[in-house]
């Protein structure tokens, strides 16, 4: 194969957790489903180095449900990130998207 110039990659399954945390997290993929305004509010927060569980009572004059949705959605977009390999919690520090 090398002397033919081609090249192949071997690909398994992916991680459980990291699985599940998409599968999760694709429930949030839907940007028409969340309050525009609440979406901007969060953006403007520095989120980096904010727990989750942070993020979510970041706009305590809001239901909290929709915070938390809010927050996700912006995981799910990429704004932020977060590590993946064990399943989602409260304290998962978020990170500046690069």
């Amino acid at each position: 194969m090398t002397s033919r110039g081609w090249q192949y990659e071997v690909w398994s399954e992916p991680d459980p957790h990291v699985l599940e945390n998409v599968r999760f997290l694709a429930g949030y993929r839907r940007a028409w489903l969340f309050d525009p305004d609440l979406v901007a509010a969060l953006r403007a927060v520095d989120l980096d180095g904010m727990s989750l569980g942070d993020a979510f009572r970041l706009r305590p004059e809001c239901p909290r449900p929709l915070v938390k949705s809010a927050v996700l959605y912006l995981l799910w977009s990429g704004h932020v990130t977060t590590a993946l390999d064990r399943p989602l919690s409260t304290g998962h520090v978020l990170r500046r998207a690069a």
